[in-house]
Formats: structure tokens, C-alpha cells, sequence
């Protein structure tokens, strides 16, 4: 009894140690979020002021006076907001504090969010050592996403590797994030053909190659027509799809018939997005294969059939009315 009386004792001494200390931290944190928070303030205060005066030394004495995660962050999102001699005028003064180099051991030593920040500011910066950092990081990180994130920023500054060896560095199990879409969208035009040569890789992973196709069908526009028209009967339906959206952007003199045949694909993906591309591109004559979706097993199917129909605008609208007369059926229930 004399046991279990100093062992009830003991475990209320502890419980109010943890909870003492509990209270401690919270108070520590609320502090240093204040602190941090008023920080912040000033510098932003001296951002703004620096942009009416252009009075440098002041400005660098608040970055100075500032933790360096505050003078990071609220001068990331402050200079993304500049543009022209503004933003040079603060990315200069960012620089003459020594800014870059604390950034670069963020992108060496802070945790995954850290260093995709550290990654983003970097490429804002553009700093002379920049570009090494950020090579380095893309060869040694261990994190996948910080991968992704760095090959973003090298795209940004006009140093990003080959695609085949970025990808290489960034791992297989990468290579299904959707961050990749980001990276592509952002390739300059001068590299497309990087974008082309591995959508047509049939060794390649297909998501890869459909976000390729994506990026080059909004940003390389009508002159890759034939190159998507192409890929439309491709053995992979995630490739096919995208080829066939592909093509609703950018059009092309067979896409009628190519829309057609692959309106009758075992792929349901392939078939909406022939359906949908159908109706971006306003193709009246398939109005029979896109009536004959609306009975389509796959709800998706039947629903970018009858926009694609809506799109025709009255005859596509009598049509409509029309299958929804019929008796009870999957076409007249869609």
C-alpha cells in the first residue's frame, strides 16, 4: 500500500512537471511568434520605405538587424511583388548583406519545407553562387520534392541540366509528382524540342510524356500540331489522352477523323478526351460518334459528350432535346 501511496505521489509530481513545462513553452513560442511577427513589420515597413527613397544603407541595416528566416521569408514574398528597377534595386541590397549565402546553408541544412523555400529564394536572388548551390543540392538531396523544387528554380535562373539528366538526378519515384508539370510549363522556348524528344519516348514513364505534351500544347502552340496529331494513337491511353487534348488546343486538318476513331477507343480516357476536344474545336460533323457517347458506360464519357453537343450551340441543343425525348435510357438519363 505504502508503494502504490509514493508511486500516486510521484506520477502527480511528474504530471505537473510536463504540464509546468507545457505552459513554459507555449509562453516561449507565443513570445517568440510576437517578436518575430513585429520583426517582420519593420522589415517590411523598410521595404516599402526603401522603394520611395532608395535610401540603400538604411535598408540594409533593418535586413541586418532582422533573424535571417524573417529577412527570407518576408523578403521573398516582398521582392515578388516588384518588378523592373525596384525589384533589381532590393535583390542588390538582399545580395550586399550577404543574404545568398544564408539562403544557401538553408538549402544545405533546414528541413523539406525550408529547403524548398531556401530553393525559390535563390532563384529570386540570382546571386553569383546560386547556380552552384542549386546543382548541388539537385545532385545530394535526399528529398524528392526538395529535387523537384530545385530544378523548378534552375529552369528559372536558365541552368537547369538536360531533361533526360534532370530526371535521372530527380528519381523514378519522383517522376509521378505533379510539381513536374510546373517544371515543364516553365521550359523556354528555345528547349522545346527537350519536351518532344521525351514525349516520344515510349521507354518513358507516361505521366511524363502527357505532361510534356501538355506544356508544349500551351506554349509551343499550332507548330507541333502534327507531332501531337501523331501521338494520338499511341499504346499508352495516358499519352493518347493528352495528344488528343493536345490537339483540341492547337487543331489540325485530319482532326475530324482522328477524333472519330478515337471516339471508338477501349480507353475511356481516350474517348473523352476526344469528345472534349471535339467540342473545344467545334466540330459540328461529329455530332453522330458524339451522340452515340451519350450511352457511353463511363459517366465522364457521356458528360464531355453532351458539352461537346452544347457546344454546337442550336443544332447541338435540338440533339440534346431530342436523346432526352427518347424512352428511358442511359442516353436520355445523361
Amino acid at each position: 500500500m505504502w508503494y502504490i501511496w509514493n508511486l500516486a505521489m510521484l506520477l502527480s509530481a511528474l504530471s505537473l512537471v510536463i504540464m509546468l513545462f507545457l505552459i513554459a513553452r507555449r509562453v516561449l513560442q507565443e513570445r517568440r511568434g510576437k517578436a518575430e511577427a513585429g520583426k517582420r513589420r519593420q522589415l517590411l515597413t523598410a521595404l516599402i520605405a526603401f522603394t520611395e527613397n532608395r535610401d540603400r544603407e538604411a535598408l540594409k541595416a533593418v535586413i541586418l538587424s532582422v533573424p535571417v528566416g524573417v529577412a527570407i521569408d518576408a523578403g521573398f514574398e516582398f521582392i515578388s511583388l516588384l518588378r523592373g528597377e525596384e525589384h533589381d534595386d532590393v535583390i542588390a541590397a538582399f545580395n550586399e548583406c550577404g543574404l545568398p549565402v544564408l539562403v544557401g546553408r538553408q538549402l544545405e541544412k533546414g528541413n523539406g519545407a525550408e529547403r524548398i523555400h531556401a530553393a525559390e529564394m535563390l532563384s529570386a536572388l540570382r546571386s553569383d553562387g546560386a547556380v552552384a548551390s542549386l546543382l548541388s543540392a539537385l545532385d545530394r538531396d535526399r528529398s524528392l520534392e526538395v529535387r523537384i523544387a530545385v530544378a523548378i528554380a534552375l529552369c528559372d535562373v536558365g541552368a537547369l541540366p538536360p531533361l533526360v539528366i534532370t530526371l535521372r538526378k530527380i528519381g523514378v519515384a519522383g517522376q509521378r509528382s505533379r510539381r513536374l508539370i510546373e517544371l515543364f510549363k516553365r521550359f523556354p522556348r528555345s528547349r522545346f524540342n527537350e519536351l518532344a524528344v521525351h514525349a516520344s519516348r515510349v521507354d518513358a514513364s507516361p505521366f511524363i510524356r502527357a505532361a510534356a505534351i501538355d506544356a508544349l500544347a500551351r506554349a509551343g502552340g499550332f507548330g507541333f500540331a502534327d507531332f501531337f496529331a501523331g501521338l494520338t494513337g499511341d499504346a499508352s491511353p495516358e499519352v493518347a489522352a493528352a495528344a488528343l487534348r493536345a490537339l483540341g488546343l492547337t487543331g489540325h486538318a485530319q482532326a475530324p477523323a482522328i477524333l472519330k476513331r478515337a471516339m471508338a477507343n477501349d480507353d475511356w480516357d481516350v474517348r473523352a478526351a476526344a469528345a472534349e476536344s471535339a467540342g473545344r474545336l467545334g466540330l459540328p460533323e461529329l455530332a453522330a460518334p458524339l451522340s452515340a457517347l451519350m450511352d457511353d458506360e463511363i459517366w465522364t464519357v457521356r458528360y464531355a459528350a453532351a458539352n461537346a453537343l452544347r457546344s454546337f450551340g442550336l443544332p447541338g441543343e435540338r440533339l440534346l432535346r431530342e436523346i432526352a425525348a427518347t424512352e428511358v435510357s442511359r442516353s436520355q438519363r445523361a
